[in-house]
């Protein structure tokens, strides 16, 4: 079966002196792994098409009970070429791929996932707020994979939660005065304010909202804690690390 769709590629894995292994998120198949063959073969027919970060029209075949499709065509139609040229803009884009990755692993709504990809990596390039573009491209992701926070009603009783900033990560969400226990912890007013303003606002104008120093990592750790309590497959976010020696000059 032959299928073609856009992709974005988020992981490139040298897979022979010529071929390439990729991680695409398509807007028609969600994730897949493609072997590229002759890939980097100089003067071959995808040399500079599948750079990472990258929005490509792919062709690809695919056999039943093969794990990897194989590439017969690529289109380019985003090089990429402003994320890679900014270190900052480029750990962020890296970053959000990770967590798609570790979310994503089929049955989604794929063209919602491929259009968060799309909106966020044009945004990056130019944001002054890059790590709120992060956090709202999380947020979205997590609804999207099936983990919305709860942040109206108690996830315990079910009622207003009112101005409780109680909140439990295995449960899911907000928790009413009454229904908080030990070893629950305290939700920041300023990100719960956040999350909502994420929902109510959408993409762009929720990108925009200002925390204080160092608020918009405060929100993403929050959030990866959350993740963590209800994604079994775990997430590797080492982009993490590189972000944070760029923040402190390291290198």
């Amino acid at each position: 079966m032959r299928l073609t769709t856009p992709s974005w590629v988020l992981r490139r894995v040298r897979w022979s002196e010529s071929s390439l292994i990729l991680t695409l998120y398509s807007m028609d198949q969600g994730r897949i792994s493609v072997i590229a063959r002759g890939a980097l073969r100089p003067g071959g027919r995808f040399q500079g098409l599948l750079e990472l970060l990258s929005g490509v029209e792919v062709t690809v075949t695919r056999r039943e009970g093969r794990e990897l499709d194989t590439l017969v065509d690529a289109t380019l139609f985003e090089p990429g070429t402003r994320l890679r040229s900014d270190p900052d803009a480029f750990a962020h884009a890296c970053l959000l791929s990770e967590w798609v990755l570790g979310l994503f692993m089929g049955g989604e709504s794929s063209s919602s996932v491929y259009n968060l990809l799309g909106a966020a990596f044009a945004m990056l390039p130019e944001s002054r707020s890059r790590w709120a573009v992060t956090c709202v491209s999380v947020e979205s992701m997590l609804n999207l994979a099936g983990h919305a926070m709860e942040i109206d009603d108690c996830v315990r009783c079910g009622m207003p939660a009112g101005g409780s900033g109680h909140w439990s990560h295995r449960d899911g969400g907000i928790l009413c005065s009454g229904c908080s226990a030990p070893g629950d912890i305290v939700i920041s007013p300023g990100i719960l304010e956040f999350v909502k303003t994420c929902r109510r606002s959408g993409f762009e104008t929720a990108s925009r909202v200002r925390l204080w120093k160092g608020g918009f990592r405060t929100c993403h750790d929050f959030m990866r804690e959350f993740a963590q309590a209800h994604n079994q497959s775990g997430l590797k976010l080492r982009s993490l690390g590189v972000l944070e020696d760029l923040e402190n000059g390291v290198g």
